[in-house]
């Protein structure tokens, strides 16, 4: 399936420094391809974002929102650097973090009306992250993810070794400089874009997804014996 160009209008152009800000996305257990957690497989919600298909991340859904506005007002990084601690499919890979893919930011809009909004019109969904902000900013640009075996993997002496502080999990919030964001985005680039399969593959979640949920609400309307 390919990419849907969403509408920019209204949207700022970005200009921002050749950094990377390392972002941690939550992803599948099922598939070899570290897609995002689209089932709620890690009990942590049901993930829209990264969103491959429109190439945006936070405008689908409220998500990670104070760490996308630091990216974008206070790190002013160009780059987002997606990783995982990978919990897929190969066993090879279990338990390394990975830096699968990127975003190259070229445009961002508060949303925080569009959540907002979305919020009031469906009853039982649950309050946003965005609410008690005042801004959530959603970022917008190419994408590029690679297949596991090509992804960056990051490890703790290698953080050590460029100077940073913290550990390869789920906490590390580094902000990489020029020459360290070059180094991880050329390993990427040097590879296959492999966002088409990141997007069949989180296609046929949602599919099972819906089949599982109609398949529970024709359980409930069912008249008892």
């Amino acid at each position: 399936m390919p990419q849907i160009q969403i509408n920019l209008t209204g949207w700022q152009g970005f200009r921002g420094k050749n950094t990377g800000s390392l972002l941690y996305v939550e992803t599948s257990r099922l598939s070899v391809v570290p897609v995002r957690d689209q089932l709620n497989e890690n009990e942590k919600g049901s993930f829209s974002e990264p969103n491959y298909e429109t190439s945006t991340y936070g405008f689908m859904s409220c998500c990670n929102v104070k760490q996308i506005n630091k990216i974008v007002q206070t790190n002013k990084s160009r780059y987002i650097l997606f990783g995982t601690r990978y919990e897929g499919g190969d066993a090879d890979y279990k338990d390394k973090y990975l830096i699968m893919g990127y975003m190259k930011i070229m445009n961002t809009k508060d949303v925080r009306s569009r959540h907002i909004q979305n919020y009031m019109a469906t009853p039982g969904a649950e309050e946003p992250e965005c609410m008690t902000l005042e801004k959530n900013i959603a970022v917008q640009g190419p994408m590029h993810f690679v297949s596991l075996q090509d992804s960056y993997i990051l490890t703790d002496e290698r953080i050590k070794e460029w100077g940073y502080k913290g550990h390869a999990n789920r906490q590390l919030k580094t902000v990489f400089n020029e020459e360290h964001t070059k180094i991880i985005l050329d390993h990427l680039d040097s590879r296959d874009d492999k966002i088409d399969e990141y997007i069949a593959t989180v296609e046929e979640f949602k599919k099972a997804l819906a089949a599982q949920q109609a398949a529970e609400a024709a359980s409930e309307e069912a008249p008892q014996a």
